[in-house]
């Protein structure tokens, strides 16, 4: 893989999505249904939002203790449209892999929708993806991440998720206060800089900010 490869490459082109005027609901079944972490929310095919397994975690804490089921609650509640953030971040086919991990660098995010023209959907590229053909071209001969860098990434990734785990456990037991729950979205945000490594040409290490 080179930093100046079209994302059309890489990027995955089956993309489960979710239409901006389905019930909220219709999130959770996906994320719970499908192995995915990325879900692009359409309308008349058109990109008009992104969400994340992040995503869906916070807004399960939202809900209310002992009311209807979660699915059964937002389908009453809210649509699609009312989840996402905006403006949406996207890449064109034939933006270059490096002009995608910057934008995901510059953003804090970990999946860009890979759009036509006219914004309409036609895959998705995500961290993951890079790094994976990064290792692919590391095993052609190219040079890879050291075993000191790969541990220090998963050592700064298992601390920062132990934390989450922590802040939420907190949080649950001291009846959602809200101090807690700033110090919760804290630890989520923090956990999902985390930056892995990735090889480049003089054999030192590229950072690319990684949702994993």
């Amino acid at each position: 893989m080179h930093a100046q490869d079209p994302v059309n490459r890489l990027m995955t082109e089956a993309v489960l999505s979710v239409d901006a005027d389905e019930p909220a609901g219709e999130v959770l079944r996906l994320f719970a249904g499908y192995p995915i972490h990325h879900l692009p929310v359409t309308r008349d095919g058109v990109v008009v939002g992104m969400l994340s397994s992040a995503d869906v975690m916070k807004l399960e804490l939202f809900l209310p203790k002992g009311a209807a089921p979660p699915i059964e609650y937002l389908n009453r509640k809210m649509r699609v449209e009312a989840l996402i953030r905006r403006p949406v971040i996207v890449v064109s086919a034939h933006q270059s892999v490096e002009d995608a991990a910057r934008l995901m660098a510059k953003h804090g995010i970990h999946g860009l929708p890979v759009v036509d023209h006219g914004g309409h959907l036609l895959g998705i590229i995500t961290t993951t993806d890079i790094i994976h053909a990064a290792i692919s071209a590391n095993a052609s001969g190219g040079p890879a991440p050291t075993v000191g860098q790969t541990t220090d990434f998963l050592r700064r990734r298992v601390g920062a998720l132990e934390e989450v785990l922590r802040a939420a456990t907190r949080y649950l037991s001291a009846g959602q206060d809200e101090h807690l729950h700033a110090v919760l979205l804290k630890a989520i945000e923090h956990a999902q800089r985390v930056d892995a490594p990735a090889a480049t040409e003089d054999g030192g290490a590229l950072h690319t900010a990684g949702r994993l």
